[in-house]
């Protein structure tokens, strides 16, 4: 229809339009054979991208064709840029050699999932990284690792400042689960946490 129409407003903004344009050339006979033959011609001819206009039964009365635009229709409007937000993963060990992780809320992002502890994600050019380490599990001298560890999400970015930090007990006073790294495949670890743990990993053997 936005062919047919040369209807260049961008989709979705267009949809309403296109749905009375469309209503109104279905026929009061056999309406759902002419509704198969739209399919038909959309799946052969008039394809989403190159249409064959020379072959299209609907050539002469396509004013996309006639104005050089059928194969730029129809127009969807430029996704928005995604915003990027920042924190802080917490990489703690204990005196055992285990990693402290928590559990998320059980509503919102990442659900129920397990994680290693963070700051809260927040939007901005820069990461506040003293502000963040009040989200900090336990008191320990943290270290950065080198390199951000990336995610995206469907609705923004992620980067993750990893770092570091040590306890000299086995941080039983410490909320959360303690766990080996050999364990952690029993954990439910979303994909965003599984590069944090492959990066800090990687960093401990530096």
């Amino acid at each position: 229809m936005a062919r047919v129409f040369a209807v260049t407003e961008p989709l979705p903004g267009s949809n309403p339009r296109l749905k009375a344009l469309a209503a109104a050339l279905v026929p009061a006979k056999r309406p759902g054979d002419y509704t198969q033959a739209l399919f038909d011609l959309g799946a052969t001819l008039c394809s989403p991208r190159t249409p064959r206009c020379v072959l299209c039964p609907w050539r002469d009365a396509c004013r996309g064709r006639r104005d050089g635009l059928a194969e730029f229709l129809p127009r969807k409007a430029e996704k928005a840029a995604k915003p990027t937000r920042r924190g802080v993963a917490f990489w703690l060990t204990n005196a055992q050699g285990q990693v402290l992780l928590r559990r998320r809320p059980e509503s919102g992002l990442l659900g129920g999932m397990m994680e290693v502890p963070s700051s809260a994600w927040e939007p901005g050019a820069e990461l506040a990284y003293t502000r963040a380490l009040r989200w900090a599990p336990a008191p320990a001298d943290w270290r950065r690792v080198a390199g951000i560890v990336r995610h995206t999400f469907t609705h923004f970015h992620l980067e993750l400042t990893v770092v570091r930090g040590h306890l000299d007990d086995d941080g039983a006073a410490v909320e959360g689960v303690w766990c080996a790294p050999a364990d952690f495949h029993d954990q439910a670890l979303p994909t965003v946490m599984r590069k944090v743990v492959a990066w800090a990993l990687s960093a401990d053997g530096d």
